[in-house]
């Protein structure tokens, strides 16, 4: 990598925390691209050389949470392939367990689940991101057709309706606890979290 490529990504980082450390304190939708500018040390100008707006700034802060993410789903999936249901609750665990114990990772969660307030009339593109990544969402989907086949879903279930459960249920104790990390210990409790989830989702004699 030239020298000058080198200088341009590690300003590329700086804005990005830069923009995390501003959207933490602030909220998304009381950001400007001016604060972080100032909390960046660099112009206006140099946010735009890299990200067209705000909300394409955002997006590339949420690659934070989204790349750990499948990074999770794509290496549980490669090992645990032909057993759904232990993919699925693999997955969870280590998801709650990212959650827990990577405080970047942590941040840019607490970001997605806490400080974007009031965005749907101001920032509509940004509403449109704050979703995960679709390729884990895809993947995942898929687990629960394969389950679906071996008749180990529960049976009221689609797939799809079975991915939106597992996501929203995650989503809700990532939220709960987020908001006072201090509360209880995520990482003690994710196992009987995780076993929770999945009685709700699978036939009870196969998980």
């Amino acid at each position: 990598m030239s020298r000058r490529k080198a200088d341009a990504e590690r300003t590329r980082e700086i804005i990005l925390d830069a923009a995390e450390t501003t959207f933490l304190a602030q909220g998304v939708s009381r950001t400007t691209l001016a604060h972080i500018a100032q909390a960046a040390g660099v112009t206006r100008g140099a946010i735009y050389w890299h990200f067209e707006d705000k909300a394409a700034l955002f997006d590339a802060l949420l690659e934070r949470v989204r790349v750990p993410l499948d990074e999770i789903v794509d290496e549980v999936v490669e090992r645990l392939g032909s057993a759904p249901a232990d993919c699925l609750r693999d997955i969870a665990l280590r998801s709650l367990a990212a959650i827990s114990h990577d405080l970047p990772l942590q941040r840019a969660a607490t970001i997605v689940l806490h400080r974007c307030e009031k965005l749907e009339e101001e920032h509509p593109r940004i509403c449109m991101i704050t979703r995960l990544s679709e390729h884990a969402e895809a993947r995942v989907e898929q687990l629960f057709e394969q389950a679906q086949v071996a008749g180990t879903l529960r049976a009221d279930l689609t797939p799809a309706s079975a991915r939106r459960q597992f996501h929203g249920f995650l989503i809700g104790v990532c939220f709960d606890w987020l908001q006072d990390p201090q509360q209880h210990s995520l990482a003690d409790e994710s196992s009987g979290i995780v076993e929770t989830l999945m009685r709700g989702l699978f036939n009870t004699q196969t998980v």
